[in-house]
């Protein structure tokens, strides 16, 4: 059973003895799925490669962010931090050790600060260069800059930062305190989930494209969420014989991984799609051909056609 003791580990270690000791500390916590049960080299099979495909619809966005909204570097980090959690999720189900837990958990913490980020600067002045070339001299993008208030990114990044600096210490200095990570995370999400929807139904500027991606989010971060607290109960820190084979079987887990996923992308496509109407653009939803046709939001212009930085 892959579970730590709970003695808490205090905070008198320095960090680099703390990262030392997750190298070979199991994990805190154990899914349903039975360890070994496929390979010797892969604790958990299905939690492993359900995490892998995170990574690649995160590509996918990051590309269709460059190709079909006016890019800024925001969409870089946005997207970026869901490809680091899939790896970091495959590395954890692999192994089962702390490190790799850190690896899945931390930046889970990290995209919510991210996503706080693109929520409270969804109206703020861009830097694109791009913009202020091409588009700001079009009479709805210049009425739409003119809306756009003064960046808060000299103290909202360092607060930002010095947050996810804590949440990381708190991490190591308290390995065996599931509570530390789970609280950190589902704060945030909450106060993300009550926003968007306020934004989405209740703001003067919002629109049925918003409205579509907050609804598929919620739907779809929403169910995976129920296996994962349910399995999370039966199983979360005693392990595969906690449900017996039944829920081995289940793979209730990796329901959640692709839950998550898709609900993580249709937020990130909604963030978009509020920022492209501060900016002045009528901010679309399009439905592709390929990977899955997942549904992105086009940025167009007073004149038509797509933002391509």
């Amino acid at each position: 059973m892959r579970h730590t003791s709970p003695r808490v580990i205090m905070s008198s270690k320095s960090f680099g003895a703390l990262l030392a000791e997750a190298y070979a500390r199991p994990s805190n916590v154990d899914w349903c799925e039975s360890n070994y049960a496929y390979s010797p080299f892969i604790a958990e099979m299905w939690n492993t490669a359900s995490s892998v495909p995170m990574t690649f619809v995160a590509i996918f966005g990051l590309w269709k962010a460059r190709e079909c909204v006016l890019m800024e570097s925001r969409w870089a980090w946005a997207w970026a931090m869901l490809a680091v959690v899939g790896v970091g999720s495959a590395l954890f189900h692999a192994t089962l050790l702390h490190i790799f837990q850190a690896a899945d958990e931390l930046p889970m913490l990290y995209c919510n600060l991210v996503f706080a980020y693109l929520m409270l600067e969804e109206r703020a002045e861009t830097r694109s260069k791009r913009f202020a070339e091409v588009f700001s001299a079009r009479p709805k993008h210049a009425k739409a800059a003119k809306a756009l208030r003064a960046s808060r990114r000299t103290w909202l990044v360092p607060l930002l930062f010095f947050v996810g600096v804590s949440q990381t210490y708190l991490y190591f200095a308290f390995p065996s305190v599931y509570e530390v990570f789970m609280g950190s995370y589902v704060v945030v999400v909450l106060w993300l989930v009550q926003r968007s929807v306020r934004l989405a139904w209740f703001a003067d500027d919002a629109t049925a494209t918003q409205r579509r991606f907050v609804r598929a989010a919620l739907l779809c971060y929403g169910a995976g969420s129920v296996f994962w607290i349910f399995e999370n109960v039966v199983c979360g820190v005693k392990g595969e014989e906690g449900g017996g084979w039944p829920m081995q079987w289940a793979h209730m887990h990796a329901v959640w991984h692709a839950g998550a996923c898709l609900g993580t992308y249709h937020f990130i496509q909604f963030c978009s799609a509020r920022r492209g109407e501060a900016l002045g653009f009528d901010a679309r939803a399009e439905k592709g051909d390929t990977f899955w046709a997942l549904p992105y939001v086009v940025h167009k212009s007073a004149r038509g056609g797509r933002k391509r930085e």
